[in-house]
C-alpha cells in the first residue's frame, strides 16, 4: 500500500469497521453547514481528507465532544472540496466505507477545542 492516497473523515463516533458514513441529509446529523458553513457545505455529500490531523480538527469541531476519526474508502464520485485551503485536501463523495477507527483522547479534544478558539479570537 506504499504510495497509495489513504482518506479520513473526521466526525461523530459510533460507526464500526463496514459501516458507511453517510451525508447529513441521510442521516438529519447536524453539520458544519448548520453551524455557519452553510454557504460552502453539501449536505448530500460526506467529506473527507488526505491528511489523519485535518479530519482530527472536525472530530475535535463535532458538537457531542464525542468526536473520532476514521480512516474511509470513498465511495462514488471524489470531487474536490470547493472550500479547501489547499488543492488534494478535502474532497466529497457520495458516502465513505469505515477502514479503521480511530480514537481520539477527550482531553485531547477538549485541547484542540481551546487551541481553535484562541485563534478564532
Amino acid at each position: 500500500m506504499t504510495g497509495a492516497v489513504r482518506y479520513f473523515h473526521g466526525g461523530f463516533g459510533g460507526l464500526t469497521v463496514g459501516q458507511f458514513v453517510l451525508p447529513p441529509a441521510t442521516t438529519k446529523a447536524p453539520s458544519t453547514a448548520r453551524f455557519g458553513a452553510a454557504g460552502v457545505c453539501n449536505t448530500n455529500k460526506v467529506y473527507v481528507c488526505t491528511d489523519q490531523h485535518g479530519a482530527l480538527l472536525y472530530a475535535c469541531m463535532h458538537w457531542s465532544g464525542c468526536g473520532k476519526v476514521y480512516e474511509v474508502e470513498p465511495i462514488g464520485e471524489l470531487t474536490p472540496d470547493p472550500d479547501a485551503a489547499r488543492a488534494g485536501f478535502s474532497f466529497e463523495c457520495d458516502k465513505a466505507r469505515v477502514l479503521r477507527v480511530i480514537r481520539v483522547r477527550g482531553k485531547l479534544i477538549k485541547q484542540v477545542q481551546r487551541d481553535m478558539l484562541r485563534e478564532a479570537v
